[in-house]
Parts: structure tokens; sequence; C-alpha cells
């Protein structure tokens, strides 16, 4: 890409996923309103400590069925992010140009859709798809007559993005802090305190003086885990919250 800004910054994702998410769960999804963060911010030591951890790091677009209001409105969680995927999950060997879109749902399962996103065959074969397409638009008459026939089909239910505090995630955090006996205790209290259950707590050598610490966390709830973020802030041997990320 000429501006590779789009990628690196998660908007061409969160441009598919709004797309996606229309077209699943059969309403419109406000594109501006898709909570979007890219893998420009992203470090490489977060991820080789992925590795160590036995994750790889991606940058997933995620559309889920949150609920349903009493009015028949689908809540969706839809949002963009990079996310340490397990070595073991069929999205970590998507490498290089090749893309994926998941698929989870009852009764089907998992299904996995994998292919090239980049490239001149793949871009070739788009480009005869919009002419075809275009071709077709032109024999549709009608109320409906220049619309795209896909396009073309309305929206049959109402769709809005959930309160991000509270959906539930599993978690990477990665924290700078002074190099003393307890702090591991300490930081494994907080999160305790706000009812976050950890996987794995691990320190690892900083660079720099002190030492890093880095939790995953098992399922959660938002709004309690960034409380425990703010508990741990407070004491006073923790520096600075260095990263946090998503994991599947």
């Amino acid at each position: 890409e000429a501006d590779p800004a789009a990628d690196v910054e998660g908007g061409d994702a969160a441009d598919k996923i709004a797309i996606i998410a229309g077209l699943a769960y059969g309403g419109l999804v406000d594109r501006a309103a898709i909570p979007t963060e890219g893998i420009n911010q992203l470090q490489i030591r977060d991820i080789n400590y992925a590795r160590e951890l036995g994750f790889v790091v991606k940058l997933l677009a995620v559309a889920e069925r949150h609920s349903s209001d009493s009015d028949g409105t689908e809540v969706l969680d839809v949002r963009v992010h990079p996310t340490l995927v397990p070595l073991d999950h069929p999205l970590a060997g998507v490498n290089g140009v090749n893309n994926a879109i998941l698929v989870e749902a009852d009764p089907v399962g998992r299904v996995m859709f994998y292919g090239p996103g980049a490239g001149s065959g793949p871009t070739a074969s788009a480009v005869v798809a919009d002419i075809l397409n275009i071709a077709a638009i032109q024999q549709v008459a009608g109320a409906k007559a220049g619309l795209d026939p896909l396009l073309a089909a309305g929206s049959w239910r109402s769709c809005r993005l959930v309160d991000s505090t509270i959906t539930q995630h599993r978690n990477y955090v990665r924290f700078q802090t002074a190099d003393k006996p307890g702090v591991i205790g300490h930081i494994g209290s907080c999160f305790g305190a706000e009812g976050v259950s950890l996987q794995s707590i691990v320190q690892f050598e900083s660079k720099n003086a002190g030492a890093e610490i880095v939790v995953i966390t098992h399922v959660v709830q938002e709004s309690n885990f960034q409380r425990a973020l703010g508990m741990i802030l407070l004491r006073p041997e923790v520096e600075a919250i260095t990263c946090c990320l998503r994991t599947l």
C-alpha cells in the first residue's frame, strides 16, 4: 500500500467487520462506533513474550451476538484489536498475504474461510467480480433499479453495539514494576479483590531497571478488569501498565 495507515491502524479491518456483521445479524452496524485499535503501537517484546507463553499476536476484527433487547434489537459486540491467539488455534496459522474469516455458530460449529487477500490473482478476481456485478446491476428493474442485488435487501432487524464495560474477555497485560519481593503477590491480590481470575503471572527480566510482570487473565468482565488495573496502579512499586491486549 502507498499509505498503509488503514491496514496498520485497523481501519480497513473495521470497514470489513461492519459489513460482515450487518450481513450476519441482519441490521446496519454503526462503523464509526466500532472500537478500533491497530498494530501501530505494538512492541516487539510483547510479540516475543506472547510466543514464550504459547501465543501469536494477530489483528482480529470480531463480531459477536451479545444479547437482545426487549424490542428485538440485536446487541452486538463488534471490535478491532491486536489479539493473542493460541498457537493451536486455526487463526494462528494465517500469515503473509492470506486472510481468514472464522465463523462459529449452532449447529454448524466452527467453519473457516481462508485464502490470499492480496496479489495479482486475487486482485484480478475481485476486479472481474465487480465488472460482472455491475453488469448484473444494470439488469435490476423497478424500485430497486441500479442497486447491487446484495445491498438491495433491506435490513430486517435493528442492531446496536453493546456497552464495552459489560463485555467479557481474556486479557494480556504487562506491568513495569520495581524489582522487589512481594510485587507479584500484591498484583494478584488486586486482581482477586475485583474477582479477576488469573491464568498465569510471569516475571521477565527488564532491559531497564526493575522488572516486567506479564499477566494473562481468565474471562472477566471489562469493568472488573479496569477497576483492578486502577487498584494496581495505586501500588507504589508499580510504575506503569506498558501493554494491554485481548486474548482468545
